[in-house]
């Protein structure tokens, strides 16, 4: 394997400030598939498939609960309580559950293009 080839900081910086718009323009087309693959039509399932599992024996329509799709990230599939879960703080005290602690804090975001040439 051969090793990259040795440049200055301006020349480095120009080559990634360069492939930073390829990495873009590929992020860019990769949404775009995703969300062409999204839209495909949708088949209907008419074959009964039976899933044996610890619960025993269950079909497609038990799995997600009586749903005809499946809950996505934007529909949360309904939660079950067990009787040893406890209240949250929201539920129990009407607040926000981060209510009296400290703000979560986090790092500035800076790309490597804007880093100190020393590091």
């Amino acid at each position: 394997m051969s090793l990259p080839q040795i440049a200055t900081r301006d020349e480095w910086l120009a080559a990634r400030r360069a492939l930073l718009v390829k990495e873009k323009d590929l992020t860019r087309r990769r949404d775009a598939l995703n969300a062409e693959r999204r839209m495909l039509p949708m088949v209907e399932i008419d074959k009964d498939y039976v899933f044996e599992g610890p619960a025993g024996r269950a079909s497609l329509l038990d799995l997600f609960e009586g749903r005809r799709t499946p809950a996505g990230p934007s529909r949360p599939a309904a939660r079950t309580t067990s009787s040893t879960s406890r209240p949250s703080a929201a539920r129990k005290t009407g607040r926000s559950p981060r209510a009296g602690r400290q703000p979560r804090t986090r790092r500035a975001r800076t790309s490597r293009a804007d880093a100190p040439a020393g590091r």
